[in-house]
């Protein structure tokens, strides 16, 4: 580390790892707040908000926190914290580890590699070189990419332990800043699946918390990983697999190895990445419906998310899909079928929070000027229950947007063709501001949107009065 040039100031950095270093247990907030200021004054209009501003911003970095008023040293987060490591028999074949997967994410950031040891259960330091290797991953899809990764190789300790393909390496980190970990073996015949299974559940459940309350739809593993080792009541407990090895087991959460989000939002992991560069197709067929779902009657309360007066209720059947929902919607809400992109997005609610908050998974795009694979989604492969919501945007570029609820699941009605619009809100007619000029109430069908930009409220006409605004852009208007 380069020495600090003299009268140098220390920047918010610098600052934070200096007194967190003399830290050993949490801190509160308040407390550290008030340490950076008396090392760095600020004459900000409010200086305490600058500071908590850079509190935040080391979570996962320097520090996380353990609730919203205290934090803990990312060391003693990680300090004693255990998890497994499964093998393969390329594993133990170069009596190597791959560092990325095993070892990287329990490391500091831009922790060099080379700089990593490793001591086996009685404290002796076991030998170690770091090193590139080859190796092929095989995707879901039998694509197969070679690269070569960083290793690290054990070949005495493999060797004198005598190690299987079947056995797991037990890793616990005894020095997270210097690189420390402690190895242990844990045999095929002595391992625990109920504990494991066990241990794994609270693991993924304790990262699907966060992600749950987390700002954005994905939450950082560099954050995530180290508070849940911060909140362990039990670091000494039976370890659990390797962090992704969790996810990538759990149905609700998926990962690129740096970040954690929903599995059905889009997120592009390294396979999506490499089937994209060689056009192969990863989307997941629809699953198979039953004869009783495709039948099935959904009745949607459809209305304007931005004046809710304005509604209309749509029954549609199960087998059918966005592109049948889109036209019906089109035509109920009067807007053209023959022009502008539209899209779909279903609303799950997310928990986590004081209020109800939802996170919306992108369903596909409609395009009128030709069919896309993208709307062929059925309506009965949402699993759509009653009180369930969808969004719907016409036109991205005006975002004219509406908001879906599924009022009623039903079964069809004889005779009848569906989709259909079955109610509407009762309209509040306006007159013809024209024909009111000539003492006339005649009901107003279009608004003139050069005249309602000019005059600041809306100037709404009829049918014969068109000409009087010949050269203007107007639109039907939307009882």
């Amino acid at each position: 580390m380069h020495r600090k040039q003299e009268g140098k100031i220390p920047n918010y950095e610098e600052i934070i790892r200096e007194i967190l270093v003399a830290v050993d247990g949490p801190i509160s907030i308040e407390d550290l707040a008030a340490q950076i200021l008396l090392k760095r004054p600020s004459n900000a209009r409010n200086p305490l908000q600058a500071a908590l501003l850079k509190i935040h911003e080391c979570n996962g970095r320097q520090l996380v926190f353990l609730n919203p008023t205290h934090v803990l040293p990312l060391r003693l987060a990680y300090h004693g914290a255990r998890y497994r490591m499964r093998l393969t028999r390329e594993n133990v074949d170069q009596a190597a580890l791959p560092i990325n997967n095993c070892f990287h994410h329990y490391l500091p950031p831009s922790f060099e590699e080379v700089n990593i040891t490793f001591n086996d259960a009685q404290g002796n330091a076991i030998p170690s070189l770091v090193q590139a290797a080859p190796h092929t991953i095989t995707f879901s899809s039998g694509m197969k990419v070679e690269y070569k990764e960083s290793v690290v190789v054990l070949k005495e300790w493999f060797r004198s332990q005598k190690i299987d393909h079947k056995d797991h390496i037990l890793v616990t980190i005894e020095d997270w800043e210097q690189g420390v970990f402690r190895l242990e073996l844990e045999r095929s015949d002595v391992l625990r699946p109920d504990r494991l299974a066990e241990r794994n559940r609270y693991f993924a459940d304790a990262f699907f918390e966060i992600l749950e309350s987390a700002q954005n739809e994905n939450s950082h593993v560099k954050a995530s990983l180290p508070t849940i080792y911060a909140k362990l009541a039990d670091k000494n407990g039976y370890p659990p697999d390797q962090w992704m090895v969790i996810i990538e087991n759990d149905p609700r959460m998926r990962t690129d190895g740096w970040s954690i989000s929903y599995t059905d939002t889009s997120f592009y992991t390294p396979e999506n990445i490499y089937a994209k560069a060689t056009g192969q197709n990863l989307d997941t067929p629809e699953k198979d419906l039953t004869e009783e779902e495709v039948q099935q009657v959904y009745c949607f309360r459809a209305q304007l998310k931005y004046k809710p007066s304005i509604w209309r209720e749509i029954e549609i059947q199960g087998k059918q899909n966005l592109w049948d929902l889109d036209r019906v919607l089109r035509i109920a809400f009067q807007h053209d079928t023959f022009d502008h992109l539209s899209g779909f997005w279903q609303k799950v609610v997310r928990s986590g929070g004081p209020r109800k908050r939802y996170r919306e998974v992108d369903l596909g795009t409609v395009n009128p000027f030709e069919y896309d694979d993208s709307a062929d989604t059925t309506v009965a492969s949402l699993k759509l229950n009653v009180g369930d919501q969808l969004k719907y945007v016409y036109d991205f570029g005006d975002w004219i947007e509406h908001q879906l609820e599924v009022k009623s699941i039903g079964d069809p009605e004889n005779g009848i063709k569906y989709p259909r619009e079955i109610a509407r809100n009762k309209p509040k007619y306006t007159y013809c501001i024209e024909c009111q000029k000539k003492g006339k109430e005649t009901v107003a069908t279009w608004i003139c949107f050069t005249c309602s930009n000019e005059q600041q409220r809306d100037i709404l006409v009829c049918e014969k009065c068109l000409r009087e605004h010949d050269d203007h852009y107007l639109e039907e208007f939307l009882y």
